[in-house]
């Protein structure tokens, strides 16, 4: 759907993204599983003052009458983008053929929409077929007896299945855009001390057992001889979310600043990762203002990995979300800078030309913030106007 098809005033009514889980009752693993879900899309990304963005989630799974085991019809006309996470499990599979054509009616739904919307589904984590539909139109689920078959505790196969739903999510609105659909994360580390856990996260995205196709960007080993490597350099970052692996040195390193730097002058998604030991003598000024991640990285056990990755995914989403939205509300983009985080002094001056508004994610600035903002916009552009997404909605 294009971005001028969205923008109207049907926004003020539709969410842009609706998550649904859809599941048999009785499952108490899915349940578990849904409100999992549930929790983590209710706060994704940047919290600030006890406020995080939230996607809603829905559940689909309670018989809405005595005669039928089946959750009433999902309402797919109260979004732009529908999101079913479908948990095929042994329960769903002991009522198989009612499930099926519960299944077979929400595809047909979903196709006379213009396929705006998208099914993600888990197979069964006791490897029950999947449903015979969905076997016939050869429908790839993730299949989560593998998880359990390849020794993953609990918490990594719930990792894993949050970093499959945000993957998809991102990988599905971004076709739809007319985009690639590739998940790129750009790693940016000190080599000196910051290394080991930056290699150990590229060989974990890149390990056949982890089967969410992520795609990394290391160092100058994915560089071809003769390439201009700043350039490269520059070219990966615009396009993906840079995850920065902050070290006590890390702040030091010219390298490490300037991929810092370009990330933040692109309005690119950033994670801080955190693997700070003893001290840092200087932090970068203008590395601040992001998701910090504490990391406490083991050699052995690489659950903190995914982990960490599904935090990237999420601050991705939550990026590219807020974008979408302010681009709905905005009658004219060329007149706003949207920026994906509070705005800072850097927004300010490193801007070619600052616009009549700058609009940034609730809440609204403390006063603090604001008060520093409006003095240096009133030397640069006394004319402009902040205001987050919800003021404007």
């Amino acid at each position: 759907m294009s971005v001028a098809k969205e923008r109207t005033d049907t926004h003020r009514i539709l969410d842009l993204l609706r998550i649904h889980v859809l599941w048999a009752n009785g499952s108490d693993e899915s349940a578990r599983i849904a409100e999992l879900i549930s929790k983590h899309f209710d706060g994704i990304g940047m919290e600030r003052d006890g406020v995080a963005y939230r996607v809603p989630v829905r559940f689909a799974s309670a018989p809405w009458d005595g005669s039928s085991v089946l959750p009433r019809a999902i309402d797919l006309n109260r979004a732009t983008h529908n999101v079913i996470v479908l948990l095929h499990d042994d329960v769903m599979q002991d009522d198989a053929g009612n499930w099926d054509l519960y299944v077979q009616r929400l595809r047909n739904v979903i196709a006379r929409r213009g396929n705006i919307d998208f099914v993600i589904p888990f197979g069964s984590p006791s490897g029950d077929p999947i449903l015979p539909s969905e076997a016939a139109a050869n429908v790839q689920y993730a299949y989560r007896n593998k998880w359990v078959r390849d020794g993953l505790s609990v918490g990594a196969r719930d990792a894993r299945l949050l970093l499959h739903t945000l993957y998809q999510i991102r990988r599905q609105l971004a076709l739809r855009g007319g985009g690639d659909g590739l998940e790129k994360i750009f790693v940016s580390h000190a080599k000196a001390d910051g290394d080991s856990t930056a290699s150990a996260i590229v060989n974990f995205v890149n390990n056949e057992r982890q089967d969410v196709p992520l795609h990394t960007f290391y160092d100058a080993k994915e560089l071809n001889p003769g390439e201009d490597y700043r350039e490269r350099f520059v070219e990966e970052i615009g396009v993906g979310t840079l995850l920065a692996i902050v070290s006590d040195i890390y702040d030091s390193r010219p390298w490490c600043v300037f991929e810092l730097t370009a990330a933040k002058r692109k309005r690119r998604p950033i994670v801080l990762a955190d693997i700070g030991q003893r001290r840092t003598s200087r932090t970068y000024p203008y590395g601040a203002n992001l998701p910090k991640v504490r990391l406490y990285p083991e050699v052995v056990n690489t659950e903190w990995i995914e982990e960490l990755l599904v935090e990237v995914l999420s601050e991705g989403l939550r990026c590219d979300l807020f974008e979408r939205q302010a681009l709905r509300v905005l009658t004219n983009a060329d007149d706003a800078l949207i920026l994906p985080r509070p705005p800072e002094l850097f927004d300010l001056v490193d801007a070619e030309k600052i616009p009549e508004m700058i609009i940034y994610p609730d809440p609204p600035l403390g006063e603090i913030e604001e008060t520093l903002l409006m003095q240096a916009l009133k030397l640069l552009s006394p004319s402009t106007r902040l205001a987050t997404l919800g003021e404007r909605s």
